[in-house]
């Protein structure tokens, strides 16, 4: 006769298989941060500076976010050091001569969790460490093996991105993950411009095997997905990105340089249509079906350019086709039209005309992702964070519970 397990014992062994079994549920977790959500660092070597106080050669330094910089007169050697330039002879797009850039971090997260590494005490160059702390410390994630971040050069758009060879990257670190977790299927978490950013690489790069075996669920969040009205607006103007800077136009100069923004300008579409006034001047108004002339009348034709070779690569918002959730922050005061004076266009500060979305990206292209729900047989669920800013959807408890709830 065999021997008997005593009830305690099976007591013990059925909560221990509950653990494991809980346990079993998290799922590896790799962020793709937004526009502005990563470090940039740069080195010098430069024969020129705008200001004597700009240093013309330096070692490697954290160009991106640099607390210092954003304070004047430094603003103008950030500003000088961050932009792009375009060849047309070969069609490339670089740093400027004489600046070298890179992005750190990538498989790691501490360049998302503090955008400037030496003031982690300042709230505002915090972004991604509430989200990342939250699950190391309540679920035993390990900050470099099951919860990664995957950086890029937010300047760029997709078809840089895969010419840098970002998603070769992100595809070896999303399988080097799902490995580092037991072979247990990823989470891919997306904020902001990280939302069409990976939307490009999972419908355009990897087949729907790949998907199904390494990606448990897409959650996004705050996704620009068909571009917003502030983008419009950059070139103009150019947009303080909400830094306490109190400068006219302060940014242009680089924003204008940068293939990103070019890529999430208003796509015309259903999402922006053609009555949707976003620019006003006196002499006429414009939308997102008026780009030729906008550029003209702003005598920066080369936006317009740079508007044509971008504004496809993912404006077909083709789904998924894995589960999906789009989560948004909802009922905030949001930039929608922008009125000039007489005289006042494209060198001045307009006027804002506010609409709904986070306070950033419009309600509308917050909620193209809905079209998703009849285009794919995977769920896809919508969710409104009200009072949520863009930036917030990061930080925020009841955001951070929800990815919880999917990813654990």
């Amino acid at each position: 006769m065999g021997a008997q397990a005593s009830p305690l014992l099976l007591t013990a062994l059925i909560g221990l298989c509950l653990v494991v079994a809980s346990r079993a549920k998290n799922t590896p977790i790799v962020i793709i941060p937004g526009v502005l959500g990563n470090q940039i660092e740069a080195k010098l070597d430069k024969d020129s500076v705008p200001h004597i106080w700009c240093e013309k050669k330096s070692g490697w330094f954290t160009l991106w976010l640099g607390i210092l910089e954003l304070v004047y007169p430094f603003t103008d050697c950030l500003e000088d050091n961050i932009k792009l330039e375009y060849h047309p002879d070969t069609g490339k797009y670089t740093s400027p001569e004489g600046v070298q850039t890179r992005v750190p971090g990538f498989g790691e997260t501490s360049t998302i969790e503090y955008l400037d590494p030496s003031t982690p005490w300042l709230s505002f160059t915090q972004y991604c460490h509430d989200l990342v702390e939250h699950f190391v410390s309540k679920h035993g994630y390990i900050r470099g093996k099951t919860i990664v971040a995957a950086p890029y050069d937010w300047r760029y758009a997709p078809s840089l991105f895969q010419e840098q060879g970002y998603y070769n990257n992100l595809k070896q670190l999303i399988e080097d993950v799902y490995a580092n977790g037991g072979n247990t299927p990823i989470t891919l978490l997306a904020h902001s411009m990280g939302a069409p950013t990976s939307l490009y690489f999972l419908t355009k790069l990897v087949n729907q095997a790949w998907k199904e075996k390494y990606i448990k669920s897409y959650i996004t969040l705050s996704g620009v997905w068909h571009g917003c009205s502030k983008s419009m607006k950059m070139f103009a103007s150019g947009d303080n990105e909400g830094i306490f800077i109190d400068m006219n136009i302060w940014g242009r100069e680089a924003q204008r340089t940068y293939p990103g923004t070019a890529w999430l300008l208003p796509y015309p579409s259903d999402t922006w249509t053609r009555d949707e006034v976003i620019i006003v001047t006196p002499e006429r108004n414009y939308s997102a079906w008026d780009y030729k002339p906008y550029f003209q009348a702003m005598n920066y034709t080369r936006g317009y350019e740079m508007y044509e070779e971008f504004k496809n690569l993912t404006n077909d918002l083709l789904p998924p086709n894995i589960t999906t959730y789009c989560y948004y922050g909802n009922k905030v005061a949001t930039p929608l039209t922008y009125v000039y004076g007489p005289g006042d266009f494209p060198d001045t500060e307009p006027k804002t005309i506010n609409g709904n979305g986070d306070g950033t990206v419009n309600n509308n292209s917050l909620l193209a992702c809905k079209r998703w729900k009849k285009q794919q047989p995977y769920s896809v669920t919508l969710e409104s964070f009200d009072n949520v800013e863009h930036v917030d959807m990061v930080k925020n408890k009841d955001v951070i519970n929800a990815v919880e709830a999917i990813a654990v």
